[in-house]
């Protein structure tokens, strides 16, 4: 007869959490332990990689030195209606069966949270979302907060509730025996952590290689990514090849402000769930430019197990796509609904996740298939069909949703390039200025950029009656939309705040219209 004593209720239970987009979610880990023939089940809509911790959880226990009981054992993951995936619940699952039978002698697992993965020699290894879980175990009260060593410096970045990392089952359970000695670990290892001045900087130790004063010539289309930049406003870049439309999306980032800690814990916890350890805050926008063969789930996210797709990496940041024409016409359609609501909503198996994606899109390609459409020295070989066959890929209502078009040649080969131009840090600085006059005038209306506005909103920014008529004189005169026309007010707005205007002017319309007559009816005018 087996020699093991069990807790008289025969059940019980540990707190730990799932992912729902790029939120967490609590989930109870139930035990019930009977008599009957030996049996290890796991209910509660687990995946195969959670029924599959039945043997990891098992070998783990043994080879820790412990005993794993000989009964019929029901792990229940609640609430059962939210399907649970990866390994996650190895260690809570390990931990509520040492604490049933007993072989855990003085616990707080009460107070305390669990997540990690177990290899079969006891191992913790660390897991995807932490930092979203961290943030989750702090809203529901909980004062200890147990994760694999790997994870420690990510969940660290949640102030108010206590990480301890363990690297192995044998010292988690060592931890808990004591509360008094999982407190002097806590204050040892985040003496340690804090050491490291690297975790705890909030600016980048490496300057950026490229600026944006090595773009020779390009005046107008660098001062366009500069209003681009500061109203977080889409930009559509068409150009022949060696017109530097690339090297121009490029370096649009280096004159982007850095993230406010709020925007950083948001891009972070996006990258935990994509990564399996992040060790620092990230504070750089991110900057994402996928290849035209990447797939729709690679583009805007789901998949088997979902995972943010390139739409939701480039939140806050920069979203760029070269080659724009040769991007899947569903790919390209796809994006229409993330761009207008800055959040792309995923059903799979009947569950319903949502992921930020607020970010600015770049879009750079070619006018034609030779590329040399209304090129001044290269005469075009397309023909007019090929060239309405070219533009006929992107829809009328994606090209409403571009603030900014822009038509760019081929500069001239000089000397030296204009060292004299303002570099990255010059520019950098002004749209930081930009970014504040337009925070502090949108607040009011729960958004931050210029972009984000709504026609109600735009139509209040014109209050000159003559301005109100200049605008619809154009709009006839070009076809233009309805939401082509509170862009081009976005736009003009923009203008105006660069230059601390209160009231949109005649020359800030006039400069914006300038980045809509491309793509009007009189670009094509003169097809070959």
């Amino acid at each position: 007869m087996h020699n093991m004593y069990y807790n008289i209720s025969m059940f019980f239970n540990i707190d730990s959490f799932a992912l729902s987009g790029i939120d967490a979610v609590k989930i109870n880990v139930e035990i019930n332990i009977s008599n009957g023939l030996p049996t290890f089940s796991i209910v509660g809509l687990p995946d195969k990689s959670i029924n599959e911790s039945k043997d990891r959880v098992r070998a783990s226990i043994l080879n820790s030195g412990f005993k794993f009981p000989q009964k019929k054992i029901v792990i229940n993951l609640s609430p059962a209606d939210i399907r649970k995936e990866g390994p996650y619940y190895d260690l809570p699952i390990a931990l509520s069966i040492l604490a049933l039978s007993n072989q855990i002698k003085n616990s707080f697992l009460k107070q305390s949270s669990f997540i990690g993965e177990l290899s079969l020699n006891g191992k913790i290894n660390s897991v995807k979302g932490i930092l979203s879980m961290a943030e989750k175990a702090k809203t529901i009260n909980k004062d200890y907060f147990f994760v694999p060593d790997n994870n420690f410096n990510e969940a660290s970045m949640i102030k108010g509730i206590k990480i301890i990392p363990c690297n192995n089952l044998k010292q988690c359970v060592s931890l808990l025996e004591e509360e008094e000695k999982s407190l002097k670990y806590f204050n040892s290892v985040t003496a340690v952590k804090k050491s490291n001045k690297d975790f705890y900087s909030e600016k980048s130790a490496t300057e950026s290689p490229i600026d944006f004063n090595e773009i020779s010539g390009q005046l107008r289309a660098k001062r366009a990514m500069e209003i681009a930049v500061s109203g977080f406003h889409n930009i559509l870049l068409v150009g022949p090849p060696g017109s530097g439309k690339s090297m121009l999306a490029k370096r649009s980032l280096t004159i982007m402000p850095e993230l406010s800690f709020d925007e950083s814990i948001e891009v972070t916890k996006i990258y935990s769930i994509y990564k399996k350890s992040i060790k620092n805050l990230i504070t750089e926008r991110p900057f994402r430019n996928p290849h035209h063969s990447v797939s729709l789930a690679g583009m805007i996210g789901g998949g088997c197990n979902i995972k943010p797709g390139e739409v939701s990496l480039a939140n806050r940041g920069i979203l760029f796509l070269d080659e724009f024409s040769e991007f899947n016409s569903r790919i390209i359609e796809s994006l229409r609904q993330p761009i207008e609501d800055k959040t792309i909503v995923i059903t799979r198996n009947g569950n319903t996740f949502k992921l930020p994606c607020f970010f600015m899109l770049i879009l750079a390609m070619n006018p034609c298939y030779c590329g040399f459409f209304k090129d001044k020295e290269i005469k075009c070989r397309c023909s007019a069909r090929e060239v309405e066959k070219y533009w006929r890929k992107i829809s009328g209502p994606m090209i409403d949703r571009i603030d900014i078009q822009i038509s760019m040649n081929r500069e001239k080969l000089k000397g030296t390039c204009e060292m004299d131009s303002d570099n990255s840090d010059t520019i950098r600085t002004r749209v930081k200025k930009t970014f504040e006059v337009q925070i502090k005038r949108n607040n009011l209306f729960n958004f931050k950029f210029n972009s984000q506005a709504n026609t109600a909103i735009t139509n209040h920014w014109v209050r000159s009656d003559y301005l109100k008529k200049m605008i619809v004189a154009y709009a006839r005169k070009l076809n233009l939309s309805a939401r082509q026309v509170s862009s081009l007010i976005k736009v003009s707005r923009t203008i105006a705040d660069m230059e601390n205007s209160d009231d949109i002017n005649e020359e800030h319309l006039t400069e914006a219209l300038q980045y809509k007559i491309m793509l009007s009816k009189n670009y094509f005018s003169d097809m070959a």
